[in-house]
């Protein structure tokens, strides 16, 4: 795969999500994207949390997440950093491991939205909802040529302020501290994955719904 870096945003003005949506289709439409029909991509998280009893455990918290990109795999990414890809079958084991984790169901969030192409570039742009609950936009760039993210960075910066420079989407001044995390090695789905976890931990955080953190 390519490189990707995400980010996320808040509602057009006066424009419910699936406005939003359809506002971004038309702007990137209009750029010369052309949007892969059919082709829903999805990412959906759930938290798992120790069991108050089991001490060695206490506070102990995981993120299990599932992608449409490769519904092969599960990422199960700790409180403390850690991340585990596994073939999906590692679902199987969590269920044996009620003794030790439990589900919050409360925390179940997904990511959903559509794909577009253009040139060396893919776009994702979608809906984050934790429940029934919008909570933000969304909007993930690959560069697809490359797998390195320092020679990449700067591509994608470029393409990005170009695509979000008639919308109300804020953009870093540069992606320089995203190079240098993902520097030492080639860039891998986890790693966009890693982005989303952190965007719905925000999102948890959201107090009305336009994406504005609490």
């Amino acid at each position: 795969m390519g490189v990707s870096y995400v980010l996320q945003w808040g509602l057009q003005p006066n424009h419910s999500p699936m406005q939003t949506e359809e506002y971004m289709k038309q702007h990137l439409e209009t750029l010369g994207a052309k949007w892969v029909q059919n082709d829903v991509w999805q990412i959906e998280c759930e938290t798992y949390s120790a069991i108050p009893n089991v001490s060695a455990l206490s506070g102990k918290t995981f993120q299990l997440i599932h992608s449409s990109e490769n519904d092969t795999l599960s990422f199960a990414f700790s409180d403390q950093g850690g991340i585990v890809v596994a073939e999906r079958s590692f679902d199987v084991i969590l269920t044996k491991m009620g003794d030790c984790y439990q589900q919050n169901k409360m925390s179940r969030i997904i990511a959903k939205g559509k794909k577009f192409d253009i040139g060396d570039f893919s776009i994702k742009v979608g809906s984050v909802y934790l429940g029934q609950t919008f909570r933000c936009m969304v909007l993930e760039v690959e560069y697809r040529p490359s797998s390195s993210a320092k020679d990449s960075a700067a591509l994608l910066h470029e393409f990005l302020s170009i695509i979000t420079a008639t919308m109300s989407i804020a953009i870093p001044e540069n992606l320089n501290n995203f190079a240098e995390a993902n520097s030492n090695r080639l860039f891998q789905l986890s790693d966009t994955i890693k982005q989303y976890v952190k965007i719905f931990s925000d999102c948890r955080r959201v107090v009305n719904p336009m994406g504005m953190m609490a």
